[in-house]
């Protein structure tokens, strides 16, 4: 990646993280016990689901790849890592290990991110 690339996804990053700690210095103050541990899980999971596909992206737009073989890859990756966070929500919540509601939050600190920093990059533009 280069320069401009690479300032965006720390600055990504650096959103994230925000969200993230507010998210669960919220649940911690307002809410139960439960619900914080399901915004700290969610959260959890959902960073690293974006760690884990930006990784993909990045080593298949390498140049020297086989774009097809990569592509594939990276979904058949894509899919196992979708069953799996499936699999995982299912058990913290049928076992009721956390609050649904806290864990939906915690699972949004990337939609929440990703949505904030377009509304204040629009916003710069105009």
């Amino acid at each position: 990646m280069g320069g401009k690339e690479t300032e965006f996804v720390k600055g990504l990053w650096v959103c994230n993280g925000v969200v993230f700690a507010l998210l669960l210095a919220g649940a911690l103050i307002w809410g139960s016990k439960s619900s914080a541990l399901g915004v700290a899980v969610g959260g959890l999971i959902a960073l690293a689901n974006f760690k884990l596909m930006q990784r993909a992206i990045v080593k298949t737009l390498r140049p020297h790849v086989r774009k097809g073989l990569a592509m594939s890859s990276m979904l058949l990756k894509y899919y196992l890592r979708f069953a799996a966070t499936v699999l995982v929500l299912g058990v913290l919540v049928s076992q009721n290990m956390v609050e649904p509601v806290g864990l939906l939050l915690g699972l949004s600190v990337v939609v929440i991110t990703i949505t904030t920093w377009g509304v204040i990059s629009v916003r710069k533009l105009g």
